[in-house]
């Protein structure tokens, strides 16, 4: 199932930056939106629920937006979108772990 996803959301681009520079801000919430299946699949498997999910890929869309050009040229923009994601996961998970941390020392 995974290996179909990931199929079907495979973008293929070689230079996403020059891409994004020519096209702008609407060809990234293109692009952002052909990646959202995969993404959710990456983030509920890191975090174990879709609320999670949910704020780990708003997170993403947020840092990713900000900051387009910076990664590299030949990288493709699918492959960078998920590492941002899996960050902001991570860093998701940490905050709840030391949220459910306080609450059970209060």
């Amino acid at each position: 199932m995974a290996t179909a996803i990931v199929d079907r959301y495979w973008l293929g681009e070689t230079s996403a930056v020059a891409t994004f520079l020519q096209e702008g801000p609407k060809e990234f919430d293109g692009r952002f939106s052909r990646c959202f299946g995969l993404m959710h699949f990456i983030a509920c498997r890191i975090l174990g629920s879709s609320e999670g999910a949910e704020e780990a890929i708003e997170n993403c869309r947020a840092k990713a937006s900000r900051n387009p050009p910076n990664f590299e040229r030949e990288g493709a923009f699918r492959s960078w979108l998920v590492r941002v994601l899996i960050d902001e996961a991570l860093a998701v998970l940490r905050k709840n772990r030391a949220a459910n941390l306080n609450a059970e020392e209060s």
